[in-house]
């Protein structure tokens, strides 16, 4: 029966996003990029669990359960401001260098910052495109490098 079918199932797995902000900027909130996942499957739309509910189910004001999962690995800033930073952000992958930047600025950090960023179409994909760009144009960002794998000829790709 169907009620002994679901008890077999396990606990849905958490998805973990990384953080798009930097709280020197946004102050006591957290800003979160996330790409929404809808595809057709044999005739059949499928949709993301998490990104479906975030995109379409929620109202501002809405209020949901989360947890962080603490960061064990050190990925953050220099912690010396003058060592510059190369960072290599494909798609949603671009969260923690936006949050990086915007650190970086807020602290007025010395130290040269490069991204690299890339996804598939850069009309509708470009992730953070005018505020990557004011960085490029206020000198918090000095090189930024793009790659969109199916704007031209051949594939090319930010990994």
């Amino acid at each position: 029966d169907v009620k002994s079918f679901l008890e077999t199932l396990g606990p849905m797995n958490a998805r973990l996003y990384s953080i798009a902000s930097s709280q020197k900027q946004v102050g006591n909130q957290v800003c979160l990029t996330v790409g929404k996942v809808a595809y057709d499957r044999e005739g059949r739309l499928r949709k993301g669990v998490a990104s479906t509910m975030l995109a379409e189910r929620l109202s501002p004001g809405d209020s949901i359960r989360v947890f962080t999962q603490p960061n064990h690995g050190g990925f953050t800033v220099p912690e010396k401001t003058d060592v510059p930073m190369i960072m290599v952000g494909p798609g949603t992958g671009i969260a923690p260098f936006l949050a990086f930047l915007q650190e970086r600025k807020a602290t007025a950090a010395p130290g040269d910052n490069w991204l690299f960023f890339g996804d598939q179409h850069e009309s509708c994909d470009f992730l953070y495109k005018e505020e990557l760009d004011s960085y490029t144009s206020d000198g918090t960002l000095n090189r930024l490098d793009t790659a969109f794998s199916r704007d031209g000829e051949s594939k090319v790709y930010v990994q």
